[in-house]
């Protein structure tokens, strides 16, 4: 394992340094730019999120944009992306603890290994990889059994960006069992939840109810964001002729598809998205409780809400690339070559997208390929999770 855990973290840092936009790269910052804005703000001018400024991420991330600004304000984005590339090394350990437990192929680990090369700038310079991170070092502590731990990640995870609480269905299964069964509940792995994301949330909701409140009101009401799913289809049928669709700068920043139909389809891919998770955990309850079946459902529960929501920026593939390839299975070992090739498409549709997408090119049939194999890691994943499906 030590060796493997070597191997793997030195790949894994060699392509945090080859990337493009990587460590030795200064091209397209992106988001870092408005992360040094925020974390300067507060940092040099004592200027409090939500309260001072609009901060249209969760209050979970404050201190990660914060800490650059503390650390080598001069150096922002150099000592942003060592940080992101720290959590990345945590994430390939992570990894290789669960590939050494499942007994997995090595090759596993290879989307996220390569992901920095892979996926280009949006990789290091977007803060994805500590939630990733914190998903990660959950599912291990659930599979020790530590739920104290696991809840206190989760809690962590989820004040810092909200997809880790699909989890939480799963870690429950684990960690207390069925209800029917007798078994007494143990407060501690809730306790540890709650007050883990009220440390990093309740600080600023009691200074700035408002403005935290407004932050969550403005990524509820968001349109469909031009690279989903759903965006992906409505695009395709548009240059088919089917029907025509126009993009529109939506809030916060972001490059939507403006309209009735999209609208629709933005919250019909919500709903989706939830009751597939939902599908999910119930699948997982009513099969037995193992490792590979846990590994499998956590990746499936995070794949269904990346996958098939209103919004999915290229960064979300991140969490994809920290949980999906270590399914359990031939399904699982076929979900992560699929992977490994909408990685591929996502730089190359991240690229082509700034202006491809919304003047309808070529880049729409990337984006729609890309997106399909989504689809289609997705449901690798469910079907390994049938019950009579063997694990190992």
């Amino acid at each position: 394992m030590r060796r493997t855990a070597l191997v793997a973290c030195a790949l894994f840092l060699l392509s945090c340094l080859l990337g493009f936009g990587g460590l030795l790269s200064h091209a397209f910052p992106g988001d870092t730019e408005t992360y040094s804005r925020y974390g300067r703000a507060l940092v040099n001018h004592g200027r409090i999120p939500y309260h001072d400024f609009y901060d249209e991420y969760p209050p979970g991330s404050v201190p990660v944009f914060a800490a650059p600004a503390a650390i080598w304000d001069a150096h922002y984005v150099l000592v942003f992306k060592l940080l992101m590339t720290a959590c990345g090394v945590g994430c390939v350990l992570c990894a290789v603890w669960i590939v050494q437990r499942l007994r997995l192929t090595s090759w596993r680990l290879a989307p996220l290994v390569l992901a920095p090369i892979l996926m280009g700038p949006v990789f290091l310079n977007r803060y994805d990889l500590l939630p990733a991170l914190l998903t990660s070092l959950a599912l291990v502590s659930v599979l020790r059994a530590r739920g104290v731990a696991t809840g206190a990640l989760l809690g962590a995870g989820t004040a810092i960006k909200i997809y880790s609480v699909v989890t939480l269905p799963l870690a429950w299964r684990r960690l207390e069992g069925p209800v029917r069964r007798g078994r007494s509940l143990k407060a501690g792995p809730i306790v540890a939840f709650v007050v883990t994301a009220g440390i990093l949330f309740l600080p600023f909701f009691a200074i700035a109810p408002g403005g935290v409140g407004f932050s969550f009101k403005t990524q509820i009401e968001r349109h469909l964001q031009i690279e989903t799913l759903g965006s992906s289809l409505l695009l395709a049928g548009s240059k088919l002729g089917i029907h025509h669709v126009d993009w529109i700068a939506g809030k916060p920043g972001s490059i939507d598809l403006g309209g009735a139909l999209p609208d629709v389809v933005a919250t019909l891919s919500s709903l989706l998205a939830l009751a597939l998770v939902a599908l999910v955990a119930v699948r997982y309850w009513r099969g037995p409780d193992t490792d590979a079946r846990l590994v499998t459902a956590w990746a499936a529960a995070v794949a269904a809400w990346t996958i098939f929501g209103k919004v999915l920026s290229p960064q979300y593939m991140t969490w994809l690339a920290a949980l999906v390839p270590f399914a359990a299975g031939r399904r699982g070992l076929h979900a992560a070559a699929v992977l490994l090739g909408a990685l591929m498409l996502t730089q190359v549709e991240y690229f082509g997208g700034d202006h491809g997408l919304r003047d309808q090119d070529w880049v729409v049939w990337a984006l729609l390929l890309r997106n399909l194999l989504l689809v289609w890691c997705f449901v690798l994943l469910y079907a390994q999770l049938r019950p009579q499906v063997v694990q190992e």
